[in-house]
């Protein structure tokens, strides 16, 4: 996780391996799940495994995979903008893995939060490690420098808007995933396909809209 701040305005840059192993999961399962926020699939090799699941039991674990995927997005982004507003982060590392553990990203302890979800949790059990073999390779591990184009972007805000810098705070979660791709997910929360983050021209419009799409979130 990269954290910019200058002048009061926020911004967490991260690619996030645990989102990776859920997409994997997604992808090596062959499931279909649809939404806004359902990115596209991940680059590289993916190992496909048959699981044996009847249409009906592909359709409610593709279903099932959808909940999850949100529920993950939204604790690892909130964690995100949450910390970016403490002095010292030494605590983040124990709290993320909390966050992880409510929310239903626990792979060592068997996917103990998917119980409700016996279909969703066996997939996961049955890739997450190809999953965190194939983040190894792919996943994009470094975050490239971005503090003079988010000062940019949040001081055109700041100047169109007439809002005080300290109410911009935004996440992005970079992906490794194909194509020129991205969705705000929620207010302050980009999702942003690695090949869209390294465009400048293309990643600026969409930091813009994660940026003013916060200006409501509460401020500490």
């Amino acid at each position: 996780m990269r954290m910019f701040e200058s002048s009061g305005w926020r911004l967490s840059l991260s690619s996030i391996q645990a989102v990776h192993i859920v997409l994997y999961v997604r992808d090596a399962c062959q499931l279909t799940p649809t939404g806004h926020d359902v990115p596209p699939p991940l680059i590289g090799s993916v190992e496909n495994l048959d699981l044996g699941f009847s249409l009906v039991d592909h359709t409610r674990a593709s279903e099932q995979w959808l909940q999850w995927w949100r529920r993950v997005v939204h604790a690892e982004g909130q964690a995100q903008l949450d910390f970016g507003q403490r002095a010292d982060l030494l605590d983040a590392q124990p709290r993320a893995l909390l966050t992880g553990r409510i929310h239903g990203f626990d792979p060592l302890e068997d996917f103990q939060s998917l119980e409700a979800s016996p279909l969703l949790r066996g997939a996961a059990l049955r890739s997450w490690r190809q999953g965190a073999s194939w983040s190894t390779t792919y996943m994009s591990r470094g975050v490239g420098e971005r503090t003079q184009l988010a000062r940019s972007v949040a001081e055109s805000i700041t100047r169109e808007r007439q809002v005080g810098p300290e109410r911009l705070r935004a996440c992005a979660l970079i992906l490794s995933v194909t194509g020129n791709w991205s969705c705000l997910s929620e207010p302050g929360l980009l999702l942003c396909s690695n090949a869209k983050y390294q465009d400048d021209a293309q990643f600026a419009l969409e930091l813009k809209e994660a940026f003013e799409s916060g200006l409501n979130r509460p401020l500490d």
